[in-house]
């Protein structure tokens, strides 16, 4: 039995085609899937005014649908989470947790465009 080249063959060739790696001559390793597109679209938003905001992915299920609704961003003061609970893409919730415990969180009224704070409170 000749193993210098145990994989060469027209033999193998077949066997390489019949389990999906092609007649390239040697078995590959399998292709990695393709990385998810992501659409721009797909971002969450705010509006002030003429200003937009693309705050970019949701990529927090914060009610537990199986869809992401949520992104999260932590700057020197605390922990800002902004949700689009209705899936639209805008921005209608959110919570901010503020270094020292403190917290807020605020609802986007539909009708005035005004935000209007929902709770208040301290995490302990």
């Amino acid at each position: 039995m000749d193993v210098s080249a145990p994989f060469d063959g027209p033999e193998d060739d077949e066997t390489d085609a019949s389990h999906g790696f092609g007649s390239h001559g040697h078995v590959g390793a399998a292709e990695p899937p393709p990385a998810p597109v992501h659409d721009p679209h797909d971002n969450l938003w705010m509006a002030d005014g003429d200003r937009v905001w693309d705050l970019g992915p949701a990529d927090v299920d914060s009610d537990a649908d199986g869809i992401p609704d949520s992104l999260t961003r932590v700057g020197p003061g605390g922990v800002t989470v902004y949700t689009d609970s209705d899936h639209d893409g805008r921005v209608d919730a959110i919570t901010e947790v503020h270094a020292d415990g403190g917290f807020a969180s605020h609802r986007l009224d539909a009708t005035t465009g005004d935000w209007v704070r929902t709770d208040v409170g301290r995490l302990d």
